[in-house]
Protein backbone atom coordinates (compact mmCIF):
# COMPACT_ATOMS: atom_id res chain seq x y z
CA UNK A 1 0.00 0.00 0.00
CA UNK A 2 1.65 3.26 -0.66
CA UNK A 3 1.57 6.59 1.50
CA UNK A 4 -1.03 9.14 1.67
CA UNK A 5 0.67 12.67 1.26
CA UNK A 6 -1.86 15.00 2.56
CA UNK A 7 -4.94 14.53 3.91
CA UNK A 8 -7.94 12.62 2.61
CA UNK A 9 -10.45 14.84 0.58
CA UNK A 10 -14.04 15.06 2.13
CA UNK A 11 -16.36 12.73 1.69
CA UNK A 12 -18.32 12.87 -1.97
CA UNK A 13 -21.37 10.85 -0.93
CA UNK A 14 -22.43 12.80 2.65
CA UNK A 15 -26.14 11.63 2.02
CA UNK A 16 -25.04 7.63 2.52
CA UNK A 17 -27.00 6.23 4.96
CA UNK A 18 -24.44 5.44 8.03
CA UNK A 19 -24.27 2.29 8.89
CA UNK A 20 -24.92 1.66 13.03
CA UNK A 21 -26.12 -1.30 15.44
CA UNK A 22 -25.44 -3.88 17.90
CA UNK A 23 -22.27 -6.59 17.38
CA UNK A 24 -23.82 -10.14 15.83
CA UNK A 25 -23.60 -11.43 19.53
CA UNK A 26 -25.97 -8.65 20.78
CA UNK A 27 -28.23 -9.10 17.62
CA UNK A 28 -28.25 -13.08 18.32
CA UNK A 29 -28.94 -12.84 22.22
CA UNK A 30 -31.59 -10.07 21.63
CA UNK A 31 -33.41 -12.76 18.90
CA UNK A 32 -33.07 -15.67 21.39
CA UNK A 33 -34.76 -13.23 24.21
CA UNK A 34 -37.47 -12.16 21.93
CA UNK A 35 -38.53 -15.93 20.39
CA UNK A 36 -38.15 -16.72 24.23
CA UNK A 37 -41.12 -13.99 24.98
CA UNK A 38 -43.18 -15.17 22.36
CA UNK A 39 -43.12 -19.05 23.32
CA UNK A 40 -43.61 -17.94 26.77
CA UNK A 41 -46.02 -15.92 26.17
CA UNK A 42 -47.87 -18.84 23.97
CA UNK A 43 -47.27 -21.56 26.59
CA UNK A 44 -49.17 -19.37 28.70
CA UNK A 45 -52.31 -19.64 26.73
CA UNK A 46 -52.85 -23.52 27.28
CA UNK A 47 -52.64 -22.83 30.91
CA UNK A 48 -56.32 -21.90 31.43
CA UNK A 49 -58.91 -24.82 31.45
CA UNK A 50 -61.91 -23.75 29.69
CA UNK A 51 -64.95 -24.39 30.49
CA UNK A 52 -66.25 -25.61 27.28
CA UNK A 53 -62.73 -27.57 25.86
CA UNK A 54 -63.08 -28.18 22.10
CA UNK A 55 -64.54 -31.72 22.53
CA UNK A 56 -63.47 -34.17 19.37
CA UNK A 57 -61.47 -31.20 17.62
CA UNK A 58 -58.00 -31.50 17.60
CA UNK A 59 -56.91 -27.71 18.34
CA UNK A 60 -54.83 -28.55 21.77
CA UNK A 61 -52.58 -30.59 19.85
CA UNK A 62 -52.18 -28.17 16.76
CA UNK A 63 -51.59 -25.53 19.57
CA UNK A 64 -48.95 -27.74 21.21
CA UNK A 65 -47.39 -28.91 17.87
CA UNK A 66 -46.76 -24.67 17.52
CA UNK A 67 -45.10 -24.76 20.69
CA UNK A 68 -42.42 -27.40 19.25
CA UNK A 69 -41.43 -25.33 16.62
CA UNK A 70 -41.12 -22.67 18.51
CA UNK A 71 -39.45 -23.95 21.04
CA UNK A 72 -37.08 -25.27 18.44
CA UNK A 73 -36.62 -22.37 16.57
CA UNK A 74 -35.37 -21.39 19.86
CA UNK A 75 -32.84 -23.89 20.28
CA UNK A 76 -31.70 -23.12 16.87
CA UNK A 77 -31.31 -19.10 17.52
CA UNK A 78 -29.43 -20.25 21.11
CA UNK A 79 -26.96 -22.33 19.20
CA UNK A 80 -26.20 -19.29 16.36
CA UNK A 81 -25.89 -17.45 19.96
CA UNK A 82 -23.63 -19.50 21.34
CA UNK A 83 -21.55 -19.76 17.97
CA UNK A 84 -21.26 -15.82 18.02
CA UNK A 85 -19.32 -16.15 21.48
CA UNK A 86 -16.82 -18.91 20.02
CA UNK A 87 -18.65 -22.05 21.70
CA UNK A 88 -17.40 -25.15 19.55
CA UNK A 89 -19.47 -27.79 17.79
CA UNK A 90 -18.10 -30.30 20.27
CA UNK A 91 -19.25 -28.29 23.16
CA UNK A 92 -22.75 -27.52 21.37
CA UNK A 93 -23.51 -31.21 21.20
CA UNK A 94 -22.72 -32.25 24.50
CA UNK A 95 -25.13 -29.65 25.72
CA UNK A 96 -27.59 -31.00 22.95
CA UNK A 97 -27.05 -34.81 24.44
CA UNK A 98 -27.24 -34.15 27.90
CA UNK A 99 -31.04 -33.29 27.28
CA UNK A 100 -31.31 -35.86 24.73
CA UNK A 101 -29.59 -38.30 26.85
CA UNK A 102 -28.26 -39.41 23.32
CA UNK A 103 -24.66 -38.78 22.01
CA UNK A 104 -24.59 -35.84 19.53
CA UNK A 105 -21.38 -35.79 18.25
CA UNK A 106 -19.36 -32.68 16.99
CA UNK A 107 -20.07 -33.26 13.42
CA UNK A 108 -23.91 -34.29 14.16
CA UNK A 109 -24.72 -30.45 15.54
CA UNK A 110 -22.30 -29.07 12.80
CA UNK A 111 -24.91 -30.67 10.06
CA UNK A 112 -27.74 -29.77 11.73
CA UNK A 113 -27.56 -25.86 12.24
CA UNK A 114 -24.73 -24.87 10.13
CA UNK A 115 -26.69 -23.86 7.56
CA UNK A 116 -28.91 -21.55 10.06
CA UNK A 117 -25.26 -20.11 11.39
CA UNK A 118 -24.52 -19.34 8.12
CA UNK A 119 -27.64 -17.85 6.99
CA UNK A 120 -27.34 -15.20 9.76
CA UNK A 121 -23.84 -14.13 8.91
CA UNK A 122 -24.73 -13.73 5.61
CA UNK A 123 -27.79 -11.51 6.58
CA UNK A 124 -26.20 -9.93 8.92
CA UNK A 125 -23.09 -8.90 6.37
CA UNK A 126 -25.96 -7.98 3.82
CA UNK A 127 -27.74 -6.00 6.44
CA UNK A 128 -24.65 -4.19 7.14
CA UNK A 129 -23.35 -3.37 3.64
CA UNK A 130 -27.01 -2.27 2.84
CA UNK A 131 -28.39 -0.30 5.60
CA UNK A 132 -31.38 1.31 3.74
CA UNK A 133 -32.39 -2.64 2.91
CA UNK A 134 -32.11 -3.92 6.69
CA UNK A 135 -35.35 -4.22 7.24
CA UNK A 136 -35.82 -6.76 4.55
CA UNK A 137 -32.83 -8.72 5.22
CA UNK A 138 -32.40 -8.63 9.16
CA UNK A 139 -33.95 -5.78 11.58
CA UNK A 140 -33.86 -2.20 11.45
CA UNK A 141 -32.38 -0.24 13.99
CA UNK A 142 -35.99 1.04 14.76
CA UNK A 143 -37.29 -2.31 14.63
CA UNK A 144 -34.34 -3.48 17.74
CA UNK A 145 -35.65 -0.81 19.33
CA UNK A 146 -38.96 -2.15 19.35
CA UNK A 147 -38.25 -5.39 20.51
CA UNK A 148 -36.37 -3.71 23.48
CA UNK A 149 -39.06 -1.82 24.83
CA UNK A 150 -41.54 -5.14 24.57
CA UNK A 151 -38.79 -7.12 26.43
CA UNK A 152 -38.17 -4.43 29.36
CA UNK A 153 -41.58 -3.80 29.55
CA UNK A 154 -42.10 -8.01 29.60
CA UNK A 155 -39.49 -8.21 32.15
CA UNK A 156 -40.60 -5.69 34.14
CA UNK A 157 -44.45 -7.19 34.60
CA UNK A 158 -43.06 -10.22 36.59
CA UNK A 159 -42.18 -9.64 39.87
CA UNK A 160 -39.27 -12.59 39.39
CA UNK A 161 -37.65 -10.63 36.73
CA UNK A 162 -37.55 -7.34 37.93
CA UNK A 163 -34.14 -7.48 38.66
CA UNK A 164 -33.25 -8.44 35.64
CA UNK A 165 -32.78 -6.66 32.17
CA UNK A 166 -32.49 -8.07 29.01
CA UNK A 167 -30.84 -4.90 27.42
CA UNK A 168 -28.07 -4.83 30.04
CA UNK A 169 -25.00 -6.41 28.19
CA UNK A 170 -26.23 -5.11 25.01
CA UNK A 171 -22.42 -4.18 23.42
CA UNK A 172 -22.08 -1.73 19.78
CA UNK A 173 -20.71 -3.31 16.64
CA UNK A 174 -16.95 -2.40 17.87
CA UNK A 175 -14.07 -1.54 15.32
CA UNK A 176 -12.83 -4.87 15.08
CA UNK A 177 -15.88 -6.30 14.51
CA UNK A 178 -16.56 -4.02 11.72
CA UNK A 179 -13.07 -4.82 10.20
CA UNK A 180 -13.85 -8.71 10.72
CA UNK A 181 -17.13 -7.67 8.30
CA UNK A 182 -14.90 -5.99 5.99
CA UNK A 183 -12.80 -8.65 5.31
CA UNK A 184 -15.98 -10.62 5.18
CA UNK A 185 -17.53 -8.80 2.39
CA UNK A 186 -14.21 -8.59 0.58
CA UNK A 187 -14.06 -12.50 0.34
CA UNK A 188 -17.50 -12.74 -0.71
CA UNK A 189 -17.60 -10.25 -3.30
CA UNK A 190 -14.48 -11.80 -4.53
CA UNK A 191 -16.28 -15.39 -4.59
CA UNK A 192 -19.42 -14.16 -5.99
CA UNK A 193 -18.62 -14.16 -9.84
CA UNK A 194 -17.54 -17.90 -9.62
CA UNK A 195 -19.67 -19.22 -7.28
CA UNK A 196 -23.16 -17.54 -7.56
CA UNK A 197 -25.60 -15.88 -9.76
CA UNK A 198 -25.91 -12.69 -8.40
CA UNK A 199 -26.44 -10.00 -10.95
CA UNK A 200 -24.17 -7.44 -11.92
CA UNK A 201 -26.30 -4.92 -10.16
CA UNK A 202 -26.67 -6.45 -6.41
CA UNK A 203 -22.58 -6.69 -6.83
CA UNK A 204 -22.31 -3.39 -7.30
CA UNK A 205 -24.74 -2.09 -4.78
CA UNK A 206 -22.67 -4.33 -2.19
CA UNK A 207 -19.06 -3.49 -3.56
CA UNK A 208 -20.53 0.60 -2.74
CA UNK A 209 -21.81 -0.65 0.55
CA UNK A 210 -18.62 -2.40 1.19
CA UNK A 211 -17.00 1.16 0.03
CA UNK A 212 -19.35 3.38 2.58
CA UNK A 213 -18.26 0.98 5.41
CA UNK A 214 -14.93 1.18 5.10
CA UNK A 215 -15.18 4.94 4.52
CA UNK A 216 -16.94 4.51 8.11
CA UNK A 217 -14.30 2.55 9.80
CA UNK A 218 -11.00 4.49 8.42
CA UNK A 219 -12.82 8.10 9.59
CA UNK A 220 -13.21 6.47 12.63
CA UNK A 221 -9.57 5.15 12.61
CA UNK A 222 -8.46 8.59 11.52
CA UNK A 223 -9.89 10.44 14.30
CA UNK A 224 -8.27 7.69 16.88
CA UNK A 225 -4.83 7.61 15.52
CA UNK A 226 -4.60 11.29 13.78
CA UNK A 227 -1.95 11.40 10.68
CA UNK A 228 -1.38 7.49 10.70
CA UNK A 229 -1.01 7.52 6.54
CA UNK A 230 -2.08 3.76 6.39
CA UNK A 231 -5.47 4.86 7.40
CA UNK A 232 -5.23 7.80 5.41
CA UNK A 233 -4.37 6.30 2.29
CA UNK A 234 -7.35 3.45 2.97
CA UNK A 235 -9.53 5.93 3.13
CA UNK A 236 -8.57 7.49 0.05
CA UNK A 237 -8.90 4.37 -1.86
CA UNK A 238 -11.96 3.66 -0.43
CA UNK A 239 -13.28 7.22 -1.27
CA UNK A 240 -11.79 7.38 -4.68
CA UNK A 241 -13.37 3.49 -5.80
CA UNK A 242 -17.09 4.62 -4.28
CA UNK A 243 -16.69 8.28 -6.63
CA UNK A 244 -15.82 5.47 -9.71
CA UNK A 245 -19.06 3.81 -8.83
CA UNK A 246 -21.38 5.79 -8.29
CA UNK A 247 -20.44 7.38 -11.27
CA UNK A 248 -21.04 4.60 -13.29
CA UNK A 249 -24.99 5.51 -12.69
Amino acid sequence: MSHATSAAPESTDESRPRSAGFSPATIARLAVSEQARVLADSTALLVPTPPSPHAGGSRLVEDAARLVEEAQRLLTLAVIYERTQDVSWERIGLALGKVSRKTVSRQAAHERYVNAERDFHRRLLYAWLLPERAGELLATADHLDQIITRLNAWVSARQELREQSPTVSLAPLSTSERSALIGEAEALLGAMPDTSDVSEQEHRDLEIGLCRRKIEVYEDLAVQAPGELPVLQALVDARTRLTELLGTD
